[in-house]
């Protein structure tokens, strides 16, 4: 799953996946918009959100089929166009490499995303304290970093486990626990080569 937001002042994105009934996160990424981009209707720093989110998971996503989720609604109907121009051509296109569905999702459930698409400067800084209060932007983004779920990590037993049920890695590690020498580069390789 991939969440995703936009603010005035960055896009942020949480990758995550369902472990049984566990959503679990993988990785996050966030990133301040150019003066440019700031100047954005809030659609296109949605829909710019999505594109750069995707593009940095890449190696996650590509050839996988995954949710995105947004509390943009209007984003599916974006993808849409009949006769898109422009840059939204471009990251329309961008996009259909990628199989994925869009869910549109309540903001309050969006908290997320949201934290990782706010400002990253101290709470007194007073150029973006004034700029909030001029703008009605919303400040407390702790409330959403702290609700997001954390990660237990892998114990050894996990790992080891997960390699003996992996079809590519089984084999040479079958090998290298069944005897004293380590598979050669060859017998590795020729296992590996085989699963591609």
């Amino acid at each position: 799953m991939q969440d995703t937001d936009a603010s005035n002042e960055g896009i942020g994105d949480v990758l995550s996946q369902n472990i049984g009934k566990e959503e679990r996160v993988i990785a996050y990424f966030s990133k301040s918009l150019s003066k440019p981009q700031r100047n954005y209707c809030v659609t296109r720093k949605e829909f710019l959100a999505i594109v750069k989110s995707i593009e940095h998971f890449h190696h996650y996503l590509y050839g996988q089929k995954f949710l995105l989720r947004t509390h943009h609604a209007s984003l599916k109907w974006l993808l849409k166009l009949k006769e898109p121009e422009g840059q939204i051509a471009r990251w329309i296109q961008t996009l259909q490499e990628y199989d994925f569905e869009i869910q549109h999702r309540k903001g309050k459930s969006h908290g997320n995303a949201d934290a990782f698409s706010r400002r990253p400067c101290r709470e007194n800084c007073r150029h973006c304290s004034k700029a909030e209060k001029k703008f009605g932007i919303e400040t407390d983004t702790s409330v959403k970093v702290l609700t997001t779920a954390s990660v237990d990590p892998w114990s050894s037993c996990e790992i080891q486990k997960a390699q003996l049920e992996d079809p590519t890695i089984k084999p040479i590690l079958e090998k290298k626990l069944n005897s004293a020498d380590r598979p050669s580069w060859q017998e590795a390789g020729f296992h590996v080569m085989a699963c591609l």
